[in-house]
């Protein structure tokens, strides 16, 4: 992904047909960007848990997923 905005995370979602035994994780700057993008987008007010069409978004503490990356993690165990 070129850069991380509500729209692309909304489009590869539904591309990518992801349901919500998944969660998304992102790097600490591409995770800001949504959420600013989000909180332009919803007049200020944020969800918790962050979830975009049902799939839990997470902050990347790792330093595994590279900026404007996008990691998907299986949440059924």
């Amino acid at each position: 992904m070129e850069k991380i905005t509500l729209d692309a995370v909304r489009n590869f979602i539904i591309d990518n047909e992801l349901t919500d035994s998944v969660a998304i994780s992102l790097h600490p700057d591409s995770f800001d960007d949504l959420v600013m993008d989000y909180l332009d987008t919803n007049g200020l007010k944020l969800e918790r848990p962050f979830e975009i069409l049902g799939i839990e978004i997470l902050q990347d503490f790792t330093g595994a997923v590279p900026k404007n990356q996008v990691n998907i993690l299986d949440t059924v165990e």
